[in-house]
This record gives structure tokens, sequence and C-alpha cells, in this order.
């Protein structure tokens, strides 16, 4: 279940923290954990430290040649990661460079498969209300398009968690090689390097003390109560962002709407059935909804938001389906969302 305390007062964790913790526990015989940066700007043991332009290629032979998982992580050694995220997205863009080549030479020569996953530690962007969006990214506007550029890739798995625990999760997911059944696998995740609000319980993640399932699709976060509800609207989220979504929501639902919000922590994915499936489900979803609103920590263009519209845009029994999209260019405050939802719904 959420959080218990998800309604009633703020709880955040580290999901950096919590990421390392969990990498920490993967045994060394399947798995090997390295990190990327400026190695003039490294600091003590500099063994398991690749410099940006060579590391994807040098992690993805070292995968291929041991047949292990490569945890490549792109961090900077500034104190608790704070004002360095132009630094992280100078290393981002190398190693974009450097991904889109390697992808190319796998999928084309159809090598052996290569088991790669790049841990990117984004700046935390939590939303007040009233906060103004003309002062978020400002100093680095290109840190909002990493989902569009990655997706345009076409062979990597984009994973956004909400929180500390679904960063956890969704880690032990690709390390037990969830993917096995693909020929190759580039992962990316989004990782948070502050405090991410607490969505979801400890043991939201597990079943009778195992790793729950999971299936790849989009998770139903928040079902709507008030079946008879005048309005219909779907919210759909990604990331530390979730937790204004599930605030308006609960605030849409006392306003005489039928919310249900949508987790969409894998946006896309290298296999092409999983995306297929994917599809299917936002399209069933909106069959249900009929208002659909998307929310997330990227520019409009290119992100989720633009992969829900395409979806449904696509299917020709859709085109009376409204979709509205949010992002780092609005104001993604919970008074925000709900004031979409309402110009929506009018509309």
């Amino acid at each position: 279940m959420l959080n218990k305390n998800l309604f009633e007062k703020e709880e955040f964790q580290n999901q950096v923290e919590k990421t390392f913790f969990t990498l920490a526990e993967f045994e060394d015989y399947n798995n090997l954990i390295f990190k990327v940066d400026n190695l003039e700007e490294a600091s003590g043991d500099t063994q398991h430290i690749f410099p940006a332009t060579e590391a994807i290629q040098i992690c993805s032979t070292i995968s291929k040649n041991q047949n292990k998982n490569v945890f490549l992580i792109n961090e900077s050694f500034n104190e608790n990661l704070k004002n360095s995220h132009t630094g992280l997205m100078d290393n981002f863009y190398k190693l974009y460079n450097g991904l889109s080549k390697t992808i190319f030479k796998f999928l084309n020569n159809k090598e052996k498969e290569v088991n790669l996953t790049i841990l990117n530690m984004q700046s935390p962007r939590i939303y007040k209300e009233n906060e103004l969006a003309e002062a978020l990214y400002l100093d680095n506007l290109e840190i909002k398009n990493d989902v569009a550029l990655l997706r345009n890739l076409g062979g990597v798995n984009i994973f956004a968690p909400a929180d500390a625990s679904e960063a956890s999760y969704l880690l032990k997911v690709v390390e037990k090689g969830f993917f096995k059944n693909s020929r190759n696998d580039f992962s990316y995740f989004r990782i948070f390097s502050e405090g991410s609000p607490k969505i979801f319980d400890e043991n939201y993640f597990e079943r009778e003390g195992n790793l729950k399932e999971w299936t790849g699709l989009p998770e139903i976060v928040y079902i709507p109560k008030n079946l008879e509800a005048t309005f219909q609207v779907g919210i759909i989220a990604y990331g530390p962002i979730l937790y204004n979504a599930l605030q308006a929501a609960k605030e849409l639902e006392s306003m005489n709407y039928k919310v249900t919000v949508l987790n969409m922590s894998l946006i896309s994915s290298n296999d092409r059935f999983k995306n297929e499936k994917i599809a299917a489900f936002i399209g069933n979803f909106a069959d249900t909804h009929k208002n659909v609103l998307t929310i997330e920590e990227h520019s409009r263009i290119g992100g989720m938001g633009s992969l829900i519209a395409e979806i449904i845009s696509e299917n020709p029994n859709h085109s009376n389906i409204k979709v509205e999209r949010l992002g780092l260019e609005d104001n993604l405050s919970p008074r925000n969302i709900i004031a979409k939802c309402e110009e929506i719904v009018r509309f």
C-alpha cells in the first residue's frame, strides 16, 4: 500500500543512499559496479572510475566478456552531489554518445547480450505550492531532455523510480535479469540525488518476504473512491513528482472528480513486445477515462507525455480523448495540477 502518512505529513528519503545500499547487497560474482567522472576531479582510489567518453564502450566490453551485470554510476565527487548537475549533464552527453554508438554496434552485429545499467544522479525538484516554474533549471536547461534523447535511441530501458523504495526495487529487478530474454539489456535510471517524498511503504514491493513480481507495465497507485463522480480524469506520472499527483488526486475527489493515478516507472523498453504491451495498457486506460493528464519533471517535448500522446493519437478510436501534458515548463504544484484537471474537463 501507499505510505500511510502520505496525505498527513511529508516524509522524505534519499534515493542515492538507498541505491548504494542496494548495490552493496549484490553479489560480486554476478555484478560489477563502476563510476564515471572526470578523473582529474576524482580523489582517492580511481581504480573503478572511468572517464565519461570511454565508459560505455569499456563497460559493455566487460559485461560481454565476463557475462556480468555492469552498473555504471554517473555522479560527481562534490559534497552530497550538490551544485553538480552541470558536470553530471556534461558526463551524460558523453555517455549518451557512447551509448548510441554501442547500441548501434551490438544491435546491428547481433553480438552477445550485454547487461549495462547507467545510474544518473539527477538534481531533485520537489514542487511546493506557489513555487515559480520560471526558477526551475534555468542554470542547466539540458537536464530537461534526457528521456527524449534516450527514447530516440530506441534500445534503452528507461526507469524512473518515484521514491527510494521503488529505486531499490527496480534495481533488484534489473539485477535478477528481468530482461534476460532480451538480447541486449541497456538500462537507464533517473535517480534523484537528495530527498524524495516517501510514497510507498517499505513492504510495498514484497510478497511474503520475496521480491514482488514485476510486469513492467504501468501500475495504478490511486483508485477512485467516488465512482458516481461527474468528472473523470486519469493522471499519469513518474518519479518523485508522483507525490504531487497523488496530493492533487485526493483533493480532486473531494471536488466530485473520479480520479485515477498511474505510475509509469518504465517509460520505454528495449523490448518491442513489452512496448506493445505498454501501449495496449495505455490505450485501455484512455478508453476508461477520456481525459488524461501527464506530469513529469522533464520537458513536455519528447518525454513520457509525448509518448502517451503518440499512443493515444495513433488509435483512430481515441479521437474524442483529451490529452494534456505538464512538464518543467509549467508549475507542477498540486494546486496547478488541480487547475489543469479542471481546465481539461471544462473543454
